[in-house]
């Protein structure tokens, strides 16, 4: 878990926080935990306490503010609407995040989040979706944009992917890539979306 001292420099960062970097939890650290919460949490979660998953919730927030500048922390929100989780169950794996933005800068297009985070039971609801998918250990996205309407658009795409140093699979109806292995799959519930994925 973030000491206080951190937690109050990402939050300053984020516009939450306005005291100083003292590292003592006063009223104005509390109170931006606060906002924080009331930000990104459906209101069933916001209690003002700094707990596990204001923790998650925080370190994923300075994580999108730090790499991206054309994607906000609700695009990659759980889609189960706080009825199993907060909405960001599991902390980003870093790579993940600077990748999508790597490939919005390459298509030069808005791209559109169509899943991110999920917490274990809505995976587990969720067509085509294995147990143990890295969308549940914030390793994984899944995106559309307008260049990914067309087969040709998804391959070149996904070719750029998997040269990424951590990359690890992708996904989408009709191509798949590893490392060292490109094919066809069937996958219709993708529609025109990108799966990427990283170690």
């Amino acid at each position: 878990m973030l000491d206080i001292f951190k937690r109050q420099k990402y939050l300053k960062l984020l516009g939450f926080y306005s005291g100083n970097l003292d590292g003592v939890e006063g009223p104005l650290t509390r109170c931006a935990y606060r906002k924080l919460q009331e930000k990104y949490f459906n209101r069933k979660h916001v209690d003002g306490i700094y707990g596990t998953q204001t923790d998650i919730l925080l370190e994923n927030a300075y994580i999108i503010w730090k790499n991206c500048k054309n994607f906000k922390l609700e695009e990659f929100k759980c889609e189960c609407n706080g009825k199993f989780c907060t909405g960001y169950p599991h902390k980003f794996n870093e790579n993940i995040i600077i990748y999508i933005q790597k490939i919005r800068n390459v298509v030069s297009n808005p791209v559109y989040i169509t899943s991110g985070l999920r917490c274990k039971q809505y995976n587990n609801s969720l067509v085509g979706s294995i147990n143990n998918s890295k969308h549940t250990r914030g390793k994984a996205v899944d995106f559309f944009c307008k260049k990914t309407k067309t087969l040709i658009g998804r391959k070149q795409i996904m070719d750029y992917y998997i040269s990424f140093p951590f990359s690890s699979y992708t996904y989408c109806d009709g191509y798949y890539r590893a490392k060292s292995l490109k094919g066809n799959i069937r996958a219709n519930y993708m529609a025109n979306s990108i799966h990427i994925d990283v170690k």
